[in-house]
């Protein structure tokens, strides 16, 4: 198995312009893990907390625009497309830091957020649609798991870079380091692109995009539901130990969940082809998920020492679960729609993980961990029933298969 493991990593990377691409697909996880905490440190130390957190707000406002920058992705050329909304973001950064340094008031500062996250590049969203394109149909599956290990990377390291940057440096340095990591990966995802992927005519348009499918909107509501249950099990974990406040304890389990996230979603890459289609369905890992957030609310229940250990499992099924939305997906996105199907996604994402938020500490207050969980679990299993509902698809190999070894299995 390890062999396995290694070898189909190590032929997803011999692909002409992955390694490029996929520095470029770090560079863009970083930055989201960071924005947050970045907003909210430079934001609290020229306005009070409550003022800092709705200019956060503001950001996630801004994001839900991702499917109209991914719908010109699929209009326009890739750098037709970027470089206008890099040079927009990285002013508008420079512009929010000069305005917070002034001690501009809340609303200037809103709009700023609101204007920066609508103009973020969306690298992310690029490096999938490269992927599909360039690289061989059974190591696909090796390759979106690559990004559900490079997200969880992010989002752990991201919120630590952001307040040790912050608090040794000044209060907008993190925010000037996330600007800088956007301006690495847009020039090396182009370059990534250009040496696989070339941009294709899009098909004739049509005005809702992705959402006339049956089978999309089936796989967007399994992405809501999906992060719906994130957030509660997020915001109902991090207070662990002490309920109404944030605890090192939580943020260890947090960690120690991500963690074996990246281990999951690792394996998951490893896998033989047939294999992994099978596994990736949304159906699997999320129904796996539900039961595994189960036995961690009875594990709350029962002794103290057996909620770690009960952490694991969880964690090691929700690795796959990005693979498996953003595969699914994939799958079924219409030619010339690519893009704007993946942006969807993250867009759905997104609205589940504000509900989540907002459900999750309520459900904490009312319910305890153990509600939360529990809610945590009904909504990972309501995305697999609408997963269920999806027709399970033998995508077309788009390009050579590996030669030999790969094709082996």
């Amino acid at each position: 198995m390890a062999t396995d493991l290694v070898r189909k990593y190590r032929l997803l990377f011999a692909v002409p312009g992955f390694r490029l691409s996929a520095v470029a697909a770090l560079t863009a996880k970083l930055q989201p893990g960071m924005y947050a905490v970045s907003l909210l440190a430079l934001g609290s130390h020229h306005l009070d907390y409550g003022g800092a957190t709705l200019v956060v707000a503001a950001a996630s406002f801004g994001a839900m625009t991702t499917p109209l920058r991914g719908r010109l992705l699929d209009r326009y050329s890739y750098a037709a497309v970027l470089w206008p909304l890099l040079a927009l973001h990285l002013g508008t950064l420079l512009l929010f830091v000069a305005a917070a340094r002034a001690h501009a008031g809340l609303t200037a500062l809103f709009c700023l957020s609101v204007l920066a996250a609508v103009s973020l590049p969306p690298i992310g969203t690029l490096t999938r649609v490269m992927w599909r394109k360039a690289v061989p149909g059974d190591l696909r599956t090796t390759a979106l798991a690559l990004d559900s290990v490079l997200a969880d990377f992010g989002f752990m390291i991201g919120p630590v870079a952001a307040v040790a940057l912050a608090r040794s440096i000044t209060p907008d340095a993190a925010l000037l380091v996330c600007g800088l990591l956007v301006s690495v990966a847009v020039p090396l995802g182009l370059r990534g692109a250009a040496v696989r992927a070339p941009k294709e005519a899009p098909a004739r348009e049509h005005g809702a995009g992705p959402l006339r499918s049956a089978a999309l909107r089936r796989v967007f509501s399994v992405a809501f539901c999906f992060f719906l249950g994130v957030n509660v099990m997020e915001v109902s974990l991090a207070s662990y130990g002490r309920k109404g406040e944030v605890t090192l304890a939580g943020g260890a389990l947090l960690s120690l969940i991500a963690l074996a996230s990246m281990a999951g979603g690792a394996l998951l890459g490893g896998l033989p082809a047939r294999a992994a289609q099978r596994l990736i369905h949304p159906t699997v890992p999320l129904g796996g998920n539900a039961v595994c957030l189960l036995l961690l609310a009875v594990a709350s229940f029962v002794h103290p020492f057996l909620v770690p250990l009960a952490c694991l499992p969880v964690g090691f099924c929700l690795g796959p679960c990005f693979a498996s939305v953003y595969g699914t997906a994939a799958d079924h996105a219409g030619k010339g729609e690519e893009a704007e199907t993946q942006s969807w996604v993250a867009g759905a994402m997104m609205a589940g993980g504000g509900l989540g938020a907002a459900v999750g500490g309520w459900s904490l207050a009312h319910g305890g961990l153990a509600g939360a969980l529990l809610l945590a679990s009904v909504a990972w299993a309501a995305g697999a029933v609408c997963g269920a509902r999806v027709p399970r698809l033998s995508p077309a190999v788009e390009g050579p298969r590996v030669a030999s070894e790969a094709s082996a299995e």
